[in-house]
């Protein structure tokens, strides 16, 4: 049926039937999502964009078939069933009178407000949201019972389709959503990577980690509704976009949460994974299907600028939102060919007062780089010998965090980073480092080890800080800090003495631009070492 048509006759409330007075219309470049206050349908358009054909109406309906299937695995309380479209008259109905034009998935509508994307704009969310999303996906994927035929979309040349597609299927589009120098960046390394890592794919493979995954994993396709987590509308269209190794569907929606400036949710999403599911692999491919997730998000928005329907001011928000997924994308390229290309280890130190951010700065940079973190917090209460959640609220320089403590926490800190860096591995202190003492121990053992040397110093507006505190004292922390501990800190922070080996982070900044500038300096001066 002609989209013109079909459209028309979707905004007539009578419709979905005698009681619905008013519906809303949503729709992407391959379907209509309309909202009826009690029930949602999704109407396919009749389009073919080779990955995907929909041009038949035996071919709609098979893909409502499907869609309604594979969703019901991880999301089976919203969706209902497929129902016949029927025409009479001229006009359309959901009745069942007259001939059958074409197919909607009924679903049960949920509020639009309730979607991850907008509740993470709202500060909505918490850590815990992430524990149970990793929580679901790995049992997700250990549900399934991959086959060979999944497994072979795990191997060097499927994975190699995929990307030679998303870079031909862009070639029209240089200039105009993503610069010829990025577009041939990505590519080179993106080709450089796999020529290289063939063994990595098939390692994935032998240990199991190809499955029928979700395929299209990020915020806008989560609902979060009184605490129950529904993941819905996963790819039914094209097996070779489902069919993945479950690192592309954790990568894209930690991808989408850098995407959103909440880059420390998406490095909590991916800690949390890998204590679940032990994938610690994971390491070996994340920021390729990052890239490879970005890049499709960036090559599919740019699609939308085939509709001859949209303005100029529609068209600009288009370009620059593509433009702003190919840049992410060209960031995580950046990270793997400087892994490929990585001579010696990496000492990563924290730096701050209590509550300026060390620890989500620690945890981004520890998946980033895939670096051992090590945490001073979780040190102090292991050579104590007791719980790291459990709570010491000592006074300042006493119990746990007096002068001679803290001197031989930081001692096996150092001692523990100096192991892991002969073996080159990269490395996240977690700490305050507050003394140039310390931070000058640490600088020392880089240099016996060879490896490069980079301080992260954390800073944070005092009201967001105070703020921050007196809700972390309420929650499950490893971290006894708190206000008092933070003014007192204060006054005895060190200066630096060089700013040669530092850079500043502020993570109260939730820009997107400052984010990644912050990244790419920090990726810039490794590069320079």
């Amino acid at each position: 049926m002609d989209n013109t048509i079909l459209y028309k006759n979707l905004k007539n409330s009578y419709m979905y039937g005698p009681n619905i007075k008013s519906v809303k219309i949503l729709q992407t470049h391959i379907s209509f999502v309309v909202l009826t206050g009690k029930f949602a349908y999704k109407i396919k358009k009749p389009v073919n964009f080779g990955f995907l054909d929909f041009s038949t109406l035996e071919k709609r309906k098979f893909y409502c078939d499907e869609e309604l299937k594979l969703n019901k695995r991880l999301c089976p309380e919203i969706y209902i069933e497929v129902v016949p479209i029927f025409e009479k008259n001229k006009s359309l109905n959901f009745i069942g009178a007259g001939k059958i034009v074409d197919y909607a998935l009924k679903m049960k509508e949920f509020p639009q407000k309730n979607i991850m994307t907008n509740l993470i704009k709202q500060n909505k969310l918490n850590d815990k949201v992430f524990e149970n999303i990793a929580e679901i996906l790995v049992n997700f994927y250990k549900k399934d019972k991959s086959s060979e035929e999944i497994k072979q979309f795990g191997n060097l040349k499927a994975i190699k389709k995929n990307a030679d597609e998303n870079f031909e299927q862009t070639k029209s589009v240089i200039g105009l959503t993503i610069d010829k120098n990025i577009y041939d960046f990505i590519k080179n390394e993106t080709n450089i990577f796999l020529e290289k890592n063939k063994d990595i794919f098939e390692k994935r493979i032998k240990n199991n980690f190809i499955h029928d995954c979700h395929g299209d994993l990020h915020s806008g396709n989560i609902v979060i509704n009184n605490d129950k987590i529904c993941i819905f509308d996963c790819i039914e269209f094209n097996k070779r976009f489902r069919y993945s190794d479950v690192a592309s569907d954790i990568g894209f929606l930690a991808m989408d949460l850098d995407y959103l400036g909440y880059p420390y949710y998406s490095s909590y999403l991916i800690e949390q994974y890998i204590e679940k599911s032990k994938d610690k692999e994971i390491f070996d491919v994340l920021n390729f299907y990052k890239c490879y997730r970005a890049y499709v998000r960036g090559k599919v928005a740019g699609f939308r600028l085939d509709n001859p329907s949209i303005n100029k001011r529609e068209k600009k928000e288009i370009i620059n939102t593509a433009k702003k997924y190919f840049d992410l994308a060209s960031y995580y390229a950046s990270l793997f060919s400087f892994k490929l290309k990585q001579k010696r280890p990496i000492l990563f130190i924290t730096s701050g007062l209590t509550g300026t951010g060390k620890t989500t700065t620690a945890r981004k940079i520890s998946i980033d780089y895939s670096a051992d973190l090590i945490s001073t917090d979780a040190v102090r209460k292991e050579l104590e010998g007791i719980n790291k959640y459990e709570r010491h609220h000592d006074e300042y320089n006493t119990g746990l965090y007096s002068p001679e403590k803290m001197a031989y926490t930081y001692e096996k800190i150092l001692e523990k980073a100096k192991k892991l860096l002969i073996n080159q591995k990269n490395v996240v202190l977690d700490a305050t480092f507050k003394t140039e003492e310390n931070r000058e121990k640490a600088k020392k053992i880089a240099k016996k080890t060879n490896a490069s040397f980079l301080i992260l110093n954390c800073v944070c507006p005092e009201e967001i800080i105070k703020k921050y505190l007196k809700e972390r004292v309420k929650k499950k922390s490893i971290s006894d800090g708190r206000w008092e501990i933070y003014v007192k800190q204060k006054k005895s922070f060190e200066p630096f003495k060089s700013d040669k080996n530092k850079i500043e982070i502020d993570i109260s900044n939730n820009s997107y631009d400052y984010q990644i500038r912050v990244f790419r300096k920090i990726l810039k001066k490794l590069n320079e070492d």
